[in-house]
């Protein structure tokens, strides 16, 4: 057998921007302000515990800039959450799927049907309240390897699961 390297033309290979994405569920995005919300909450009363350990004045000044820090982070990540959320969204393709998201930062994590291990299916319970799943596909390669996608109906994260698993045994 003759060994053959032959050249790719890089216009004939399709590409992304052609994908149509399919968007989460707007209860998706309920959670993440929720939880921004929490955590900016609990940022905010943070002052008020340790006041009585350093007898500190609650109106001085680094305590203004304290309070000026936390409700502008939080007004930028609320409005991170709202521009970036109608940019996140999955689809899937004859051997892969595929996941978009990011605002500041785009990312497209593309998992081969053959590399998947394991999936499972997630809720919170403020998740289960509003009736979203999260969908976890592991791969080979340890921690960090793998995709979550938030956001999903309970009902669509089964059936990608059950598809997902069903095509991924095919490979093996």
């Amino acid at each position: 057998m003759l060994f053959e390297n032959n050249i790719i033309d890089i216009k004939q290979i399709p590409t992304q921007e052609n994908l149509v994405f399919d968007s989460l569920k707007p209860a998706y995005k309920t959670i993440l302000i929720i939880n921004w919300t929490v955590f900016f909450i609990i940022s905010a009363l943070l002052p008020l515990t340790i006041e009585p350990l350093f007898e500190i004045h609650l109106l001085s000044w680094w305590l203004i800039i304290y309070y000026t820090i936390v409700l502008s982070s939080y007004i930028c990540m609320l409005t991170v959450t709202q521009r970036g959320f109608p940019l996140k969204g999955y689809a899937l393709r004859e051997h892969d799927i595929v996941y978009k998201t990011g605002l500041i930062y785009r990312k497209n994590t593309t998992i081969p049907f053959n590399r998947i291990q394991h999936i499972e299916i997630r809720q919170s319970m403020i998740a289960r309240m509003l009736g979203i799943s999260k969908l976890k596909i592991f791969t080979a390669g340890g921690q960090g390897s793998g995709l979550f996608i938030h956001g999903l109906s309970p009902e669509t994260a089964q059936q990608l699961k059950d598809f997902l698993s069903k095509t991924a045994n095919q490979y093996e």
